[in-house]
C-alpha cells in the first residue's frame, strides 16, 4: 500500500518544460535579431532559464533510472545524459556559425577545447570543491572507493593529454584531419573498454558500501514505465538543442558587445549542461553518498571528452568548421595541478573540508585567468 501511495506522489510532476521552451524560441524567432543590449540580455536570460529548465527535466528522468537500476548503471545514464547535452549543445552553436570571417578566423574554433576545460575546472575544482567543503562540515570525514576513483583519473589524464595538452605544443594547435580521426578512434576505444570494467568486470570499485546505506532500488517514486521517461527525456534534450540553436545568435551579440572573453562562451555552456547534475551530486553527498557523487562528477568528465571529442570531430569534417584543441601554458599548468591535487584528496580514501578549499583555490585561480583575459 505505501509503495502505490508514493507512486501516485510520483506522478505529480508536470512537463511544462517543453510549453516554456516552445514559447521562448518563438519569442527569440521575432526578436533575437535586436542589437540592443538590455534586451539582448533579457532574450538571454529567458533563454538561461528555459534550457536549465529543460536540462532539469533530462536529468529528472534520468535520475529515475538511475534509481531503479543502482550503481553504477545509474551514474552511467546521467553522464551520458550530460554529454548528450554537450554534444547536442556544441553541434547547435557550430551550425550556427558562417564560418571563418575577414580575418579568415571561425569564432567558434575554440569552442569544444573551451568547453571541454571548462567543464574540467567547473566540476572537479568547482562542484567536487563545492561538495568535499560541504560533506566535510556536516559529516567530518567522508569516504570513497579509491581504486574506482583511480580508475576515472586513469582514463581521463591521458585523454586530456592528447587531447588538450599535446596540441598547445604543435605550430597549429591543433591536429591534421587524419590525427583529428585517429584522436577521436582513440577517445571512442579508451571509453568503451573503461564501460566494460565500470559494468561488467569490476563493478565493485565503483560502489562503496555504506554502513545504513539503504541498498534497495526500486527509484523514485514513480507510476510511469522506463519507455516513458525515456521518450520524455528524448523531448526534453531536444528542446535544450532547439533553445539554444536559437539563442546562438543572441549570445555572441551580447558578448560582443559586453566585449567578454570569447572563452567564456565554453564556460557558459559547460554551466548549462553541468549545473542540474551537479546539484543532483550534491544532495547525494550531503546524504553521506560522496561515492555514488564522484561517480557523477569524474564519470561526466570522462564520458564527456571521450564521447564529445569523436561527436564534434566529425561535425566538423561535414561541415568544413575548424578546431582548434591547444590550451594555452597557463591552462595546461592549472590542469596539471588540478589532477596532482585529486591524486592528494582521494589518496587514503577519507576527505574533509581541507580538500574542499584546496579544489575551490584551483577553481578561482581559474576564473581569475578566465574573466581577466
Amino acid at each position: 500500500m505505501s509503495n502505490t501511495g508514493s507512486e501516485k506522489k510520483g506522478t505529480r510532476h508536470k512537463e511544462y518544460a517543453v510549453l516554456l521552451a516552445i514559447a521562448v524560441i518563438t519569442f527569440n524567432l521575432f526578436f533575437g535579431s535586436t542589437q540592443s543590449t538590455a534586451f539582448l540580455v533579457l532574450i538571454n536570460l529567458m533563454s538561461l532559464v528555459a534550457i536549465l529548465y529543460s536540462a532539469f527535466s533530462v536529468v529528472r528522468h534520468a535520475d529515475i533510472f538511475a534509481h531503479r537500476l543502482g550503481e553504477p548503471y545509474g551514474s552511467l545514464i546521467l553522464s551520458l545524459s550530460v554529454v548528450i547535452l554537450e554534444v547536442s549543445l556544441i553541434t547547435a552553436v557550430m551550425s550556427s556559425s558562417p564560418g571563418p570571417g575577414a580575418d579568415g578566423i571561425d569564432p567558434y574554433a575554440t569552442l569544444m577545447r573551451d568547453t571541454l576545460y571548462s567543464l574540467i575546472m567547473l566540476v572537479i575544482s568547482g562542484f567536487v570543491g563545492i561538495s568535499l567543503l560541504m560533506g566535510g562540515r556536516k559529516f567530518k570525514t567522508q569516504h570513497v572507493n579509491l581504486a574506482g576513483v583511480t580508475q576515472y583519473t586513469t582514463a581521463i589524464i591521458p585523454l586530456v593529454l592528447v587531447v588538450l595538452i599535446l596540441p598547445s605544443f604543435l605550430d597549429a594547435q591543433t591536429f591534421s584531419q587524419g590525427q583529428l580521426i585517429f584522436v577521436a578512434l582513440l577517445s571512442a576505444s579508451l571509453y568503451a573498454v573503461f564501460l566494460i570494467i565500470q559494468t561488467k568486470t569490476h563493478q565493485t570499485l565503483f560502489i562503496y558500501e555504506y554502513e545504513d546505506q539503504d541498498e534497495s532500488h526500486h527509484g523514485i517514486p514513480s507510476a510511469h514505465s522506463n519507455l516513458w521517461h525515456g521518450i520524455w527525456l528524448v523531448i526534453h534534450l531536444v528542446s535544450v538543442v532547439a533553445i539554444t540553436k536559437v539563442d546562438s545568435g543572441p549570445l555572441e551579440a551580447l558578448l560582443s558587445n559586453l566585449n567578454a572573453p570569447k572563452a567564456l562562451t565554453g564556460l557558459i555552456v559547460a554551466i548549462l549542461i553541468f549545473a542540474p547534475e551537479g546539484l543532483g551530486a550534491i544532495r547525494a553527498v550531503l546524504k553521506n553518498e560522496l561515492q555514488r557523487a564522484i561517480n557523477m562528477y569524474f564519470g561526466s568528465v570522462l564520458a564527456t571528452i571521450s564521447l564529445t571529442v569523436p561527436a564534434v570531430v566529425l561535425i566538423s569534417l561535414i561541415t568544413g568548421h575548424e578546431i582548434i584543441l591547444g590550451l594555452p601554458i597557463t591552462d595546461v599548468v592549472l590542469l596539471g595541478g588540478l589532477f596532482v591535487l585529486c591524486q592528494a584528496t582521494f589518496d587514503s580514501g577519507r576527505t574533509n573540508q581541507v580538500d574542499g578549499v584546496a579544489h575551490l583555490v584551483i577553481f578561482g585561480a581559474y576564473l581569475m585567468l578566465l574573466l581577466g583575459s
